[in-house]
């Protein structure tokens, strides 16, 4: 299995390394911090510089998880774990995973039959399904450890 940390930032999105201001919060190597999309870059800089914020880890932990589309066993790598206090004193733990809107909602089937609408169409539906599989495991690692599994989006993050 590859770690996870060993794979490099990715071409397609905004990705690359980062370094954070606050080493004492970050749990695990700070000179290994990759983000892979803007939005994930967003959430470590709030992670990093929010007061509430006690630990956070980028890509923490590997969770298996039974592929539909695939008929196997995969490793699902949540985006982050954080710690946080909240307003009551307490504290909570979570899992933290950035997607697209577009990729976690159920896509209509496309109004025009044309071959890229279908292949756009059926990207959507085989992301959404991956997600779902990958979201079931992450619910179930979590409940397990009294923890709260949450799903940010581009609308979340504004």
């Amino acid at each position: 299995m590859t770690d996870i940390k060993k794979v490099k930032p990715n071409g397609e999105y905004r990705s690359g390394k980062y370094e954070p201001k606050n080493h004492e919060k970050y749990i695990g190597d700070i000179h290994n911090i990759i983000y892979r999309s803007s939005w994930e870059r967003k959430f470590m800089m709030w992670c990093d510089t929010n007061e509430f914020v006690i630990k956070w880890s980028s890509e923490p932990v590997g969770i298996q998880y039974w592929s539909t589309i695939s008929s196997k066993t995969r490793t699902y790598n949540p985006d982050f774990y954080v710690l946080v206090k909240k307003q009551d004193g307490t504290n909570e733990q979570l899992l933290v995973e950035i997607k697209p809107e577009a990729q976690i909602k159920k896509p209509e089937p496309p109004k025009t039959k044309s071959k890229k609408s279908i292949e756009n169409y059926r990207y959507l539906a085989e992301q959404y399904v991956t997600n779902r599989d990958k979201y079931i495991a992450a619910q179930q690692y979590a409940k397990e450890r009294g923890w709260r599994f949450v799903v940010m989006t581009e609308n979340s993050l504004k």
